[in-house]
């Protein structure tokens, strides 16, 4: 079924904090196939041998359904983490501390018996190179990417290059710490924000946005309101950006955009208030965005030979 493996298709990896899932990806068209997409659960804070291990068993299983014709590896990773290098950064963050110091890249190779590369780029830019390449940024030149989960994230592309500086590009290219009422961007427009606002204003604790989420479908006022409230505070902080940097596209994804019927309307209205013509787009590829946008990571080093990451 995976014939010619070498030339059409490369192994795209997601890690997040609990599991990960890795599949073939087609170079061609950044389709994912889904018959070979695997799904391991891992404790990230367990010991380095043992996540070392269930990665491993992650991708040796893909590699096994390419009857071992995979020329390179393409991994959506959390920060802080030295891409370039392949060396985890994480500590303080309460997962993964295990692995701080680490040679990811030279452990997987050793552990898969692997010879070919193996590259890393951020979970939420790969996100955004997914969406780009396969998605819903699909065409687009000037796309803006926001992740709304436990955090903010945002990519900013141009002709599918992830940019971090230049005209209409906040410092860095982050848009989780942008000042906004006092603080900062993600302290209003996260999961966390949420769920703390619920608290407050309700004296109810709730576990995770999902039960916010099945409150506002069913008529709850305080959950409608809040979704309200994020998306106008998404479209407050983002308007200026969007309009400097002449954004076609702004493609949100996280486990946020599962509600967006409760917070589209007022991120929408916001960003018209201001004149802002960008369109917005719900991504529903879930994880395959990212298995996408970590096999463009492989297929851009491999046709222009640009620095891995």
């Amino acid at each position: 079924m995976f014939k010619h493996m070498n030339n059409e298709y490369v192994i795209g990896a997601d890690i997040g904090g609990s599991h990960i899932t890795a599949a073939l990806v087609s170079l061609r068209d950044g389709a994912v196939v889904d018959e070979s997409k695997v799904k391991v659960a891992v404790n990230a804070g367990a010991d380095a041998a043992d996540i070392i291990n269930r990665w491993t068993n992650a991708l040796q299983q893909v590699c096994e359904a390419a009857n071992g014709h995979v020329t390179a590896i393409g991994i959506a990773m959390p920060g802080p983490f030295d891409y370039p290098a392949g060396i985890s950064q994480i500590r303080g963050v309460a997962k993964y501390e295990a692995l701080y110091g680490m040679n990811i890249r030279l452990a997987l190779q050793a552990a898969l018996g692997f010879s070919g590369d193996i590259y890393f780029e951020n979970d939420a830019s790969c996100f955004a190179l997914g969406e780009a390449w396969a998605g819903e940024g699909s065409g687009c030149s000037r796309m803006v990417a926001v992740t709304l989960g436990t955090g903010l994230g945002g990519t900013f592309l141009h002709n599918n290059n992830i940019l971090h500086s230049g005209d209409g590009i906040p410092p860095e290219g982050y848009i989780y710490n942008l000042p906004y009422k006092g603080a900062m961007a993600e302290d209003f427009i996260s999961s966390r924000w949420l769920l703390n606002e619920y608290h407050q204003r309700t004296g109810e604790r709730l576990n995770e946005v999902k039960c916010l989420g099945e409150l506002a479908e069913k008529g709850d006022a305080t959950a409608l309101q809040l979704f309200t409230e994020l998306g106008t505070s998404l479209g407050e902080v983002l308007f200026p950006w969007l309009s400097q940097f002449e954004a076609e596209r702004m493609v949100i994804g996280g486990n946020i955009r599962k509600a967006h019927p409760y917070f589209l309307p007022a991120l929408q209205s916001c960003l018209r208030q201001h004149g802002i013509r960008t369109t917005v787009h719900i991504s529903n590829r879930g994880e395959n965005s990212a298995l996408s946008g970590a096999a463009w990571i492989c297929k851009a080093i491999l046709n222009n030979n640009i620095n891995a990451r």
